[in-house]
């Protein structure tokens, strides 16, 4: 398996190393339009595992170019900003080679499964949306939903926190390109059948984490599972589908100044006569933060998803945890690096085996065995815990509720 993967930045880099680690895959071929970037990331692959990883310049604005690039690979792993999904797996089907993206902020997403049929028509197929949430979710889902014979309910959480040193002032574990972006979105989320728009942040919650996060506040997000996950499971009954995440207090209050000094804005804003979307200069700053070679990773995201349906006509509830902290094999990686980047790879891996063979645009959900995939993220320290929960002499699952709250409602 020769595999090509777009972009070196936070992810990309562990996706990379993922790769390089597996002496299964043939090549490895890293492209950016940071070049210097791009070879940053393949010295510190190659000189952990030999001569894995070729770095190249890439401008995804090329479609000529990258169509030549993606042709002289089996997969094309685009861990690029979510705006460039569709173009880059036009390329690919130009190029007539597989696609994988880590997920496209559920307004990206609802495109790119319109191309299903160029992609079965072409034999080929496009995972969308394998990074852990969405990504390591769906496939949860998939898992639950393969237990249960109708389905009500499946909602997404995100607990997060680092207790880690640097000397950076302000660090993330994804894009802080897509957490303004999220900042600004109404999320949309799908509640009783309907798809239904709701305030940003709205809807909090105070959910229960396993150790180290344990309880944290969640609120509404816009997320690419709302995108597929309602349409996948629509036959099982599917009538709820909602996503929250939770961040530490520290740093959902600094993402709020940020959000609150208009970081989040969409429109460009003219600075010295050139129109730059405020982001732009967030990422940019932050990127040119110094390295600090004494930093201590020490972060942790727990990724949960809960499945309430019947089975046997007896009402059920799983509830999958993933809990990301870092791992041996990678000690300059985040736990969140880990499973967010790292997940593309494992997809890439159940490619190579050919246990993935469906043909198509496809969520995760639809196209990768959840019991194999668990495997992979095994082997990386990543780990899948599930809780089965039933009422014993009674359905009355309300009346039980109840008796976890203070006020009994006597």
């Amino acid at each position: 398996m020769k595999a090509l993967v777009l972009g070196a930045g936070l992810q990309g880099i562990a996706t990379t190393l993922d790769l390089a680690w597996n002496k299964n895959i043939e090549k490895i071929t890293l492209g950016d339009f940071d070049v210097n970037q791009a070879k940053k990331v393949a010295d510190l692959c190659n000189s952990k595992y030999g001569h894995r990883v070729d770095p190249v310049f890439c401008d995804v604005n090329d479609k000529p170019a990258l169509v030549e690039l993606i042709k002289a690979h089996d997969v094309c792993i685009n861990i690029v900003n979510y705006y460039y999904n569709c173009a880059i797996m036009e390329a690919c089907l130009e190029a007539k080679r597989d696609y994988i993206d880590i997920g496209g902020l559920y307004v990206e997403t609802v495109k790119q499964v319109k191309y299903d049929q160029q992609f079965k028509d072409a034999g080929l197929l496009a995972i969308i949306g394998i990074g852990g949430t969405p990504g390591v979710t769906n496939v949860c889902a998939a898992w639950a939903a393969e237990q249960l014979d109708t389905i009500d309910t499946i909602d997404f959480f995100c607990g997060c926190d680092d207790w880690g040193k640097s000397e950076k002032t302000f660090e993330v574990t994804y894009s802080i390109e897509t957490i303004m972006d999220e900042f600004h979105m109404k999320p949309i989320q799908y509640i009783d059948g309907e798809y239904v728009e709701v305030e940003p942040r709205s809807g909090g919650v105070m959910v229960q984490y396993p150790k180290p996060i344990g309880e944290q506040y969640a609120y509404y997000l816009m997320h690419s599972e709302q995108g597929t996950i309602p349409e996948s499971f629509k036959d099982k009954g599917l009538k709820n589908c909602r996503y929250k995440l939770g961040f530490s207090e520290e740093v959902l209050n600094t993402l709020k100044f940020l959000h609150g000094l208009g970081f989040s804005k969409q429109e460009t804003v003219n600075f010295e006569g050139h129109d730059i979307k405020p982001v732009k200069i967030l990422k940019k700053l932050m990127e040119l933060q110094p390295d600090d070679p004494n930093a201590e990773i020490n972060d942790c995201d727990v990724i949960k998803t809960v499945a309430i349906g019947t089975k046997d006509g007896k009402k059920v509830q799983y509830e999958l945890d993933m809990i990301c902290r870092p791992v041996k094999e990678w000690p300059e990686l985040m736990g969140a690096q880990v499973y967010i980047g790292g997940a593309a790879a494992w997809a890439t891996e159940l490619l190579r085996k050919g246990v993935i063979t469906a043909k198509g645009a496809l969520a995760p959900e639809l196209c990768i065995p959840p019991v194999p995939f668990f495997e992979e993220a095994a082997k990386r320290e990543m780990y899948v815990r599930v809780t089965k929960q039933e009422l014993l002499g009674s359905d009355d699952w309300d009346a039980a509720m109840k008796k976890e709250l203070v006020n009994q409602g006597r």
